[in-house]
């Protein structure tokens, strides 16, 4: 049964492109970083903190706003923003010591797992809006 299983597993990753290999390494690895740098607010589960830290977790806030994902990890957010038709007025904070590929990685895991359907955005346009981010990214 053990060499079934083993074997299963072998056929599907050979079978998997190596775009998709790397995706799903880069979403194993955001995982990770989530949990290291954005799970203490934002809940493992992503379902937020109170009215204080908004969820992540079926956010309508996210999927309206999921290019500015980037930007929002690397400089953070400030002001009062709607999530789900809550206010919430909380201070994000910056993450500039994160690489471009940590903050990928970062996205891609968030996208994968908090939405109700996946938000599938490709790799190259999240780091060209890493390059790009303002300052501020609300």
């Amino acid at each position: 049964m053990r060499l079934l299983m083993c074997i299963s597993c072998i056929l599907f990753l050979y079978a998997c492109s190596d775009a998709e290999l790397s995706s799903m390494q880069q979403i194993h690895t955001g995982a990770k970083l989530y949990e290291l740098h954005c799970s203490n607010c934002h809940q493992a589960d992503g379902s937020g903190l109170a009215m204080l830290i908004p969820p992540l977790k079926q956010s309508d806030y996210l999927l309206k706003h999921a290019k500015n994902l980037p930007c929002m990890i690397r400089h953070g957010m400030q002001g009062e923003i709607q999530v789900n038709g809550k206010t919430y007025n909380q201070k994000m904070p910056a993450n500039d010591k994160l690489n471009e590929q940590d903050v990928l990685a970062i996205c891609l895991y968030v996208l994968q797992k908090f939405p109700e359907n996946p938000v599938s955005l490709h790799s190259d346009s999240l780091i060209k809006s890493i390059q790009n981010c303002p300052s501020n990214s609300h």
